[in-house]
C-alpha cells in the first residue's frame, strides 16, 4: 500500500510536466505561425527572462548524482571535503556574475561554435566531440542516482533499468515537444519542489543530528573524526594540504566556466541586462540550495551515522553516498513520498539540461553544418529531437550497465576544462592558432586519462611522486590535464603561423536575434 502511494504521486508528476511540453509547443507553433517564422530548438529565441534563467540554472545544477557524491566526501573528510565540490562551486558564482557581460558578446549559440569561429571547423568538431563525451557522461551518471535512489520507494528493487527508463519517458514528451523552451518552464516547476526538498532534508539531518548530540552538533562534530581522514579535525580545511585545494579549483573552474548548459542560458536571456539578473538570481539560489544546504546535511550525517571507525556508518553506504536515502526513509509516509517525487524533480531537471547539451554539439555542432547545410527551419527542428532522443536512449544504456558513480564527475570535469576550457579561454589571445589548439585539446585529454590511470591503477604509483604531491594524490589527475593543455598550446602556437586576424573579431562579434546566422563558418 505504501509503494502505491510512492506511484500515484511521481506519475501524477509526470503527467503535469509532460503537459507542460505539450502546451508549450501549440503555443510556441501558433506564435511562430502567426509571426510568419519557423520553430527554434536550441535557444528559444533569446527571447526568455532572466529570472527563469537563473532558477534554471540552479535546478540544473540541483543534481543529486553530483550533490550525493559531494556530501560523501564532506562525510569522508571532513571540512577539506568541502574542496572537492562545494567551495569550487562557490567561487564559480562569483564568476558567473562577472562573465555574463563577456558570454553576451560572444557571437555564437554553441561553446564549440565559439571556437570554431576562432580557430575553424575543425576545432569546432573536436571540441563538440568532447562536449558530447562529458555530458553524456553526466547524464547517464544522474539516470544512474535516479535508479540508486528511487527504485527502493517504487518496489522495483533490483529492476533500476526499469525504474531509469519510466523516469526517461516523460522527458522525451517534453523536451522533444517543447526544446529548450520546454527545459527552461519545467525546470522553474521542478525548482519550487527541489527547493523544498533540500529545506526539509536539511532541518531532518539537524534534527537527527540533534538527537543523537544532546550536548550540540558542532560540539559532537568537533569531537568526531572523519572515516577517510581519522587523524584530522572535522572542521580543518587544510587537512590535505594547502595544494590540494589549487588543484581541484585548476582543474574543475575553466570547465565549469564554460560549461554549455551555463553559457546557453546566458545566451538565451532577452538583454544583456535579463541576463544579469540571470546570473544574480543564480548566485543566490546556488549558494543557498546546492552549496549550503546540502553541506550542512553532510555534516549532521556524520553525527546522526557516525563512522564506525575508518569506515561509513552501514546506513549511508560503504562510499556514503547514501545519505539522502538514509534521511528520507526515517520520514513518514507523507513526507517520504513528497520528497520522492522532488528526488524525480531534480534528477529530471538534470538529465533535460545534460541531455540537450549532449545533443547540440551533435546536431547543431557536427550534422547541421557539415552535412546539412541547406536543411529547412523544420527540418533543423526534426534533426535536433531525433538526437536529442538517441542521447537520451544512450544515456540510458550506459547507465543500466554503471555500477558506482566512481570518479565519473571529477575525471570528466578534468577532461572539459583541459579539452574545451583552455581552447575556449585562450581564444583572446591573437597568437593562438590551429595547431595550437588541437594538439592541446588531444595532449589534455591524454595526460587527464593517463594520470588517472597512473593514480589508480599502478601499484604503490604513489611512492613515484614528489613528496609535495603525496597529499593531493587521486587527485592530482584533474589539473595535470589542464597543466599540459596550457603548456602544449602555447608551445605549438608560437611554432605555426597565426590565424587569420578576422577569426578573433568575428569571436568577439555582437550576436543578432537568428541564432542559425553563425552556422557559416568564417573562413
Amino acid at each position: 500500500m505504501q509503494t502505491l502511494w510512492f506511484w500515484i504521486a511521481v506519475l501524477a508528476y509526470f503527467a503535469a510536466v509532460m503537459a507542460v511540453g505539450v502546451v508549450l509547443r501549440r503555443r510556441e507553433k501558433a506564435r511562430a505561425a502567426q509571426a510568419g517564422q519557423g520553430l527554434e530548438f536550441w535557444i528559444a529565441r533569446r527571447e526568455l527572462p532572466g529570472w527563469w534563467l537563473g532558477v534554471s540554472v540552479t535546478a540544473g545544477w540541483l543534481m543529486l548524482g553530483w550533490l550525493s557524491y559531494g556530501m560523501a566526501q564532506v562525510y569522508q573528510y571532513g571540512a577539506t571535503g568541502m574542496w572537492v565540490l562545494f567551495l569550487p562551486w562557490f567561487v564559480l558564482c562569483f564568476i558567473i556574475v562577472a562573465m555574463t557581460p563577456w558570454v553576451r558578446r560572444i557571437a555564437a549559440v554553441s561553446v564549440p561554435q565559439a571556437l570554431g569561429r576562432r580557430y575553424g571547423v575543425s576545432a569546432r568538431a573536436l571540441a563538440a566531440f568532447f562536449s558530447f563525451f562529458v555530458f553524456i557522461i553526466w547524464t547517464q551518471a544522474e539516470l544512474f542516482i535516479v535508479g540508486e535512489l528511487v527504485s527502493p520507494f517504487l518496489g522495483l528493487g533490483e529492476l533500476k533499468w526499469l525504474c531509469m527508463g519510466i523516469v526517461v519517458a516523460p522527458i522525451f514528451v517534453y523536451i522533444l515537444a517543447g526544446g529548450f523552451r520546454a527545459i527552461v518552464v519545467t525546470d522553474v516547476i521542478q525548482f519550487s519542489l527541489m527547493a523544498v526538498f533540500m529545506v526539509v532534508l536539511a532541518t531532518t539531518a539537524w534534527s537527527a543530528a540533534s538527537a543523537k548530540a544532546p550536548e550540540g552538533v558542532w560540539q559532537a562534530l568537533s569531537a568526531l573524526k572523519p572515516p577517510g581522514n581519522a587523524t584530522a579535525w572535522t572542521f580543518d580545511l587544510w587537512s590535505f594540504g594547502k595544494l590540494f585545494p589549487f588543484i581541484l579549483l585548476l582543474g574543475f573552474l575553466p570547465g565549469w566556466m564554460v560549461e554549455q548548459d551555463l553559457t546557453l542560458r546566458l545566451q538565451a536571456a532577452r538583454s544583456t541586462r535579463q541576463a544579469m539578473i540571470g546570473a544574480g538570481a543564480a548566485f543566490v539560489l546556488i549558494i543557498v540550495f546546492v552549496l549550503a544546504l546540502p553541506c550542512l546535511t553532510a555534516f549532521c550525517a556524520l553525527v546522526a551515522f557516525p563512522p564506525a571507525g575508518q569506515a561509513p556508518a552501514a546506513a549511508v553506504g560503504g562510499d556514503a553516498t547514501g545519505i539522502i536515502s538514509a534521511f528520507v526513509s526515517q520520514m513518514p509516509l507523507a513526507g517520504a513520498v513528497f520528497m520522492v517525487v522532488a528526488i524525480v524533480a531534480c534528477q529530471m531537471s538534470t538529465v533535460d539540461t545534460f541531455t540537450n547539451v549532449s545533443a547540440m554539439p551533435v546536431a547543431y555542432d557536427l550534422l547541421q553544418p557539415l552535412l546539412f547545410r541547406g536543411i529547412t527551419e523544420r527540418g533543423k527542428v526534426a534533426l535536433g529531437r531525433i538526437v536529442t532522443a538517441a542521447c537520451l536512449l544512450i544515456a540510458w544504456g550506459l547507465a543500466c550497465v554503471s555500477t558506482s558513480l566512481s570518479d565519473v564527475y571529477n575525471l570528466s570535469s578534468g577532461v572539459l576544462s583541459a579539452c574545451i576550457a583552455v581552447p575556449a579561454l585562450a581564444a583572446f589571445w591573437r597568437h593562438t592558432t590551429l595547431p595550437g589548439v588541437l594538439a592541446a585539446s588531444l595532449a589534455g585529454f591524454a595526460a587527464t586519462l593517463g594520470m588517472y590511470w597512473f593514480e589508480y591503477k599502478v601499484e604503490n604509483s604513489v611512492a613515484s611522486l614528489p613528496e609535495w604531491l603525496h597529499a593531493s594524490y587521486q587527485y592530482n589527475y584533474v589539473a595535470a590535464g589542464v597543466v599540459v593543455s596550457v603548456v602544449v598550446l602555447v608551445a605549438v602556437s608560437l611554432l605555426t603561423p597565426r590565424s587569420a586576424a578576422d577569426r578573433l573579431a568575428a569571436v568577439e562579434a555582437r550576436p543578432v536575434d537568428d541564432p542559425d546566422t553563425f552556422t557559416r563558418e568564417v573562413t
